[in-house]
């Protein structure tokens, strides 16, 4: 069952984590172009998405964990950015919907792992303090782990699947909106 679970999940998701991948400032990383302004961006950013999902997710999962979000915010503050107050539009209704939504979260640990090996190649980065969320830390996929796992224990109508399936998207559009914000420059 958790296959069929996590088949619909990513192939609900292929396209929207293809586009998103390829437009944000995370690429800019990848290729070692990024200043600090960007980056502070990138981080509000995420850090704007990440809370909204993880609030909703708690709701119906408070086992879950929302690391990320604190984690983000820490980075921010080291950095001096205070501006966090942004919120968008999202909501869970269900389990079902907070597991659609914790599939996109948890499973953003493998690329937030790669991007965080290349902050120290970065000309602009290199003065960085030691970062929370991109760290490169292999520990990161803990809570990836701890969420299969969690998958594996339970038993998902196909009701339920397509309603994680639905809001897994809606969380990916969330990312979208996230990545469309902009911060006031620093310098």
């Amino acid at each position: 069952m958790m296959m069929k679970i996590l088949n619909r999940l990513r192939e609900e998701t292929a396209e929207l984590h293809r586009e998103l991948e390829g437009d944000n400032l995370a690429n800019k990383i990848i290729d070692h172009t990024i200043n600090l302004d960007e980056y502070r961006t990138l981080l509000a950013q995420n850090y704007i998405a990440y809370k909204n999902a993880e609030t909703e997710i708690l709701k119906y999962l408070p086992e879950m964990s929302t690391e990320k979000s604190d984690r983000l915010k820490n980075d921010l503050q080291g950095l001096g950015f205070n501006d966090l107050s942004t919120e968008l539009n999202f909501s869970c209704s269900s389990k079902a919907e907070a597991i659609g939504a914790a599939y996109v979260v948890e499973g953003s640990a493998m690329g937030g792992m790669v991007i965080g090996r290349e902050l120290e190649h970065c000309p602009a980065l290199r003065e960085l303090p030691s970062q929370q969320f991109f760290n490169g830390d292999r520990s990161n996929v803990r809570n990836w782990n701890e969420f299969l796992k969690y998958l594996r224990s339970q038993e998902f109508t196909d009701a339920e699947i397509e309603l994680a399936a639905a809001k897994a998207r809606d969380t990916f559009l969330l990312f979208r909106e996230a990545f469309k914000i902009q911060f006031a420059s620093s310098t």
